[in-house]
């Protein structure tokens, strides 16, 4: 999910900004102050990264999975089953509600687009002010615009600029994207010498140059989007330092002598600690506090031209943080935007693609049967066959194998007493055994069996089988439905495969209990074995699973359905859906 991408790019551009100072510290004379300032371009792309589209992160998602030939021979009519009767097959439904994590990340976004809101606002009354100020900015005298025609010469700038003057602010600022202001303070402009006009159209100019203008319109939006976080803040205020203490540097790579440097010097201490009235983020003004000041001074005071050396060590270290940067690519890889929401497969598999939408109507879902004897996966909508969900009450199959396997029941002793509380469904109130309890999928009969457990071999358990993302948390009675445990419906058919063919080694015996308890019905030689699963928010079901496999006499397939939607789906509907599939595939099965 985005939101967790989201949390990871912040805790890392924390730690990137820690590297990025401690570096600055550690390798403040090594190289220029270009570079001390190009550095934290590194952060701003850091920051950035967590917007790139999913698709770029899950390049590997499917690259082992290999599209084959459609099948041929398959009937085209789909075949409606007959209504279903009151039978197994309305007796899977949960009562428990999906987890409220998606509640949850829906209150944190309406927080964030709240302070999102507050700092656009904050923004937006800043150039109001400012078109204001340019508003009532009046030109200047004839010899002040030719000390700016000189700066503008001795920049090299090509950009289109105006200059004007103004009583509203007290220290030069520069703004604009496609046409440029430099606006000086009126009462700085009859109180200073010509060689201090110089010093103060340069530095502005320089902003202009580097395109500082666009830099800070991409600083606004990136705190726009990191209200919340006062590192982000804070690095942003470190940066905006860098980058006049880099515009300085600037200035002073244009004259020859100490003199004219020191000069510079002494106009900055003069206009850098005169405030302008209206805090304005957008716009470049020469103000700095007394703190930045005596940064702005000591690097004046440090001043060395760049030697290929020292551009060499920078761009190296540039490169550094570029790589340290691209951890994150990886990073967001693995979570695949769902932070273990998404599967990808250990090997190759065949897919053939179907097109069953007719089946599924509007609701969201996919289908997958794996033919055991061809080796290929017929799919419906195969791009979500590897996403993760709620496996709801499919995973009792595994909660049954691993109480049987811990000795918690037994395959000739698996009966456990009814607590007497009465529930909403009358199958579930009286005593239960393993075939039971599966079939009326009664949830307290396995949350008895998973408490009996307990949560560390839970977990233990799930991961070693690879089940989905092997997530079970302290809760033992509600894992399985929303809360922590997902799996794909491509891992279902695999685990089925391997459940059937016992490849995790667990004891015969046990197996064979499972898999009788899971035995649904028989057709001449066509068996079905599955289990299914139904979700609910409030009183919709809203996730629907069905999961098994189906035994012809010469071939074993092996199938995962489900079906998301807002209401109206869940393992009755999925049944429907996967029985048609079969009918499709000329396999009858009985209901």
């Amino acid at each position: 999910m985005f939101v967790t991408r989201f949390i990871i790019g912040n805790i890392f551009s924390i730690s990137l900004i820690g590297m990025i100072l401690l570096f600055k510290k550690l390798l403040k004379n090594k190289v220029s102050l270009a570079f001390q300032y190009k550095i934290w371009f590194i952060l701003l792309f850091s920051l950035t990264i967590v917007f790139v589209p999913p698709s770029f992160f899950q390049f590997a998602e499917f690259e082992n999975i290999t599209l084959a030939s459609p099948l041929s021979n398959l009937p085209e009519n789909t075949l409606v089953p007959p209504d279903m009767p009151a039978d197994w097959r309305y007796r899977f439904t949960e009562i428990t509600e999906l987890s409220n994590t998606y509640v949850l990340q829906i209150k944190l976004a309406v927080l964030w687009s709240f302070g999102v809101l507050l700092v656009i606002v904050f923004y937006y009354l800043g150039n109001r002010k400012l078109k204001s100020i340019k508003r009532f900015s009046e030109p200047l005298q004839e010899d002040m615009e030719t000390i700016f025609h000189n700066c503008r010469s001795k920049i090299a700038i090509k950009h289109k600029v105006y200059l004007l003057q103004s009583e509203m602010i007290t220290s030069p600022l520069s703004f604009g994207y496609r046409i440029c202001y430099i606006i000086l303070p009126s009462q700085a402009i009859l109180s200073s010498s010509k060689k201090e006009m110089e010093h103060m159209l340069l530095h502005e100019l320089t902003h202009i140059k580097h395109r500082d203008l666009w830099i800070n319109f991409w600083f606004c939006i990136v705190q726009i989007i990191y209200w919340f976080n006062p590192f982000v803040w804070w690095a942003f205020s470190k940066m905006r330092l860098d980058r006049e203490a880099y515009c300085d540097w600037e200035v002073l790579n244009g004259y020859s002598t100490d003199i004219d440097r020191l000069s510079y010097g002494d106009t900055l201490l003069l206009f850098a600690s005169q405030k302008n009235n209206t805090l304005i983020l957008t716009a470049n003004n020469l103000y700095s506090n007394k703190k930045q000041v005596r940064y702005r001074i000591e690097r004046i005071a440090d001043f060395k031209n760049e030697t290929k050396r020292t551009r060499a060590f920078g761009h190296c270290i540039m490169v550094l943080f570029i790589l340290i940067a691209m951890i994150q690519v990886p990073t967001f890889a693995g979570i695949s935007d769902n932070f273990g929401l998404s599967y990808n497969p250990n090997e190759p598999i065949n897919i053939v693609n179907q097109d069953y939408s007719d089946l599924f109507g509007t609701s969201h879902g996919c289908a997958i049967i794996y033919d055991l004897n061809a080796n290929t996966y017929n799919t419906y909508h195969a791009s979500a066959i590897t996403q993760r969900l709620a496996p709801c009450s499919t995973y009792k199959i595994y909660s049954a194998i691993n109480a049987l396997e811990q000795g918690v029941i037994t395959d000739a002793d698996n009966s456990i007493q009814w607590d007497n509380l009465n529930r909403a469904i009358p199958s579930w109130n009286r005593d239960q055994d393993l075939n039971s309890a599966m079939k009326n999928s009664v949830n307290w009969y396995f949350q008895r069996l998973d408490q009996a457990v307990g949560a560390d071999e839970l977990e233990s358990f799930y991961a070693s089988i690879g089940y989905g993302n092997g997530y079970i948390g302290n809760n033992t009675s509600y894992y399985w439905n929303g809360s922590s445990l997902k799996i794909s419906p491509l891992e279902q058919v695999e685990l089925l495969v391997k459940f059937y063919k016992n490849d995790f080694g667990f004891d015969k015996e046990n197996i064979d209990a499972v898999k009788n308890s899971i035995f649904l019905s028989q057709n001449n030689k066509v068996k079905l074995f599955g289990k299914t699963g139904t979700g609910k928010k409030g009183i919709h079901d809203v996730l629907g699973w069905f999961i098994g496999y189906v035994e012809t006499g010469n071939n074993t397939y092996f199938f995962a359905v489900t079906q998301q939607d807002d209401s109206k789906v869940n393992g009755t509907t999925s049944v429907q859906i996967a029985c048609s599939i079969f009918e499709k595939m000329g396999i009858k099965i009985a209901v």
